[in-house]
């Protein structure tokens, strides 16, 4: 969303206007007034016309630009209550709900002027090109600048309430859906944050790119943030247990970044939850090859077979059994022959650069081991980075750490041993 209008521009076409307009006399002492030209648009379903009360609201909001600063914020509260008497007079004349909806938005009333905006539309649709895409790219930009203040000050409810009214003007607002996502998050509402975060994703994958290449990688970053909150809901879910939505969503994480550790071992882990063995055995197998030296990835994997086997028992399958206790022995095995264990990732993305850091286990193996990451970005690989392992005394634990020369948000990583 772009946002780079202010409550200037929202006039300028007034101000223009009323600026080649006659001014009238002040007669009866009402003040200066100012002829203020109805919208050059033929509207083909209803009526822009002007009357007594749109002129006067059209007037008190062109000479609020004359004023000092000081003295404009209850100028314009004042054309707000004349528009909304000139909408009482003529609830279907456009150019009243037009009037209604620029007032209301240079007060600051962004729900009221989504309101007025799309009933002036409703009634007079050319006037959308004309001027009303403008004011609502505007507004919606205006409520989501308010929303972000008003996370930072501690009020959701009501930053909840201005998001909601920036995608009432701007349906392609999707930064404003991003934080909606986020709150609901913070919420446990995990579900709600996942439809607002696939919903920025769809907006996304259909916006047609823009001429601003700072504007097509916001965008980019955007989506890799998505995609890494996605993966934290999947993660929430499994915090409170709920590993049935958790495994389509995961899911759809492993197919969109399919070099993903952290979305491949949480898919395995909700898998196992739900003793779905047979399942469990691709995700087990590539939790193991996007992230060798995990202790967890390979337990997971093991159960897959050994819980078959245990299943295959019980069904007096003696043959089946054995097959799958074969298997499950031999994954063992290479877990059992790892050189070290790598446990507590954490992955830092800065200005400048991305810090990886984690923590060695030991496994009674003492040569140094040589281990490559790869980060990896919504558009492919993002950087890789090398760190020299001295495996700690078996059992022991030693932290380690390495930087890798991105700045760009991470939608996952991988690692394999380099010797």
């Amino acid at each position: 969303m772009k946002i780079d209008r202010g409550l200037a521009v929202v006039l300028g076409g007034v101000l223009a206007a009323a600026a080649c307009a006659p001014a009238a006399g002040t007669g009866g002492g009402g003040g200066p007034r100012i002829t203020v030209p109805v919208p050059s648009v033929t509207c083909t379903s209803g009526p822009l016309t002007s009357f007594a009360q749109a002129d006067s609201a059209a007037s008190a909001m062109a000479l609020v630009g004359t004023l000092p600063d000081s003295a404009q914020g209850p100028a314009y509260t004042t054309a707000l209550a004349q528009a909304r008497r000139a909408v009482a007079a003529q609830p279907e004349n456009a150019y009243a709900q037009y009037l209604a909806g620029q007032a209301a938005l240079l007060t600051g009333d962004f729900a009221a002027s989504a309101t007025y905006l799309a009933r002036s539309e409703q009634l007079c649709p050319e006037l959308g090109a004309y001027d009303i895409d403008r004011l609502q790219s505007a507004g919606a930009g205006n409520a989501f600048n308010a929303a972000t203040g008003l996370l930072q000050a501690g009020d959701t409810t009501a930053a909840i309430a201005r998001l909601e009214t920036a995608i009432a003007l701007d349906p392609e607002a999707y930064a404003a859906e991003f934080y909606l996502g986020l709150i609901n998050f913070q919420r446990q509402n995990t579900g709600e944050a996942v439809t607002r975060w696939r919903r920025v994703l769809q907006l996304l994958e259909t916006m047609p790119a823009d001429t601003s290449a700072q504007e097509n990688q916001q965008r980019q970053d955007v989506r890799g943030n998505v995609v890494n909150a996605m993966v934290l809901a999947g993660v929430q879910y499994l915090q409170r247990e709920q590993n049935e939505p958790a495994i389509p969503l995961l899911q759809e994480l492993t197919r969109m970044v399919p070099n993903s550790a952290d979305a491949w071992y949480h898919l395995a882990l909700a898998q196992y939850n739900l003793e779905r063995w047979s399942d469990l055995v691709a995700s087990g197998q590539r939790a193991t090859e996007v992230a060798p030296l995990s202790h967890g990835a390979w337990v997971l994997y093991y159960n897959a077979y050994a819980g078959q086997a245990q299943a295959a028992s019980e069904a007096n399958q003696t043959a089946r059994a054995n097959e799958l206790s074969r298997q499950a022995t031999q994954v063992r095995t290479r877990s059992e022959s790892l050189p070290v264990r790598i446990e507590g990732l954490t992955i830092d993305t800065g200005d400048e650069s991305t810090a990886i850091s984690g923590t060695a286990v030991g496994t009674g193996r003492t040569a140094p081991v040589t281990v490559e990451f790869t980060l990896y970005g919504i558009t492919g690989t993002l950087g890789t980075g090398q760190v020299t392992i001295t495996p700690p005394a078996k059992d022991q634990r030693a932290p380690f750490n390495l930087t890798v020369a991105n700045a760009r948000p991470i939608t996952g990583y991988s690692y394999r041993v380099v010797q």
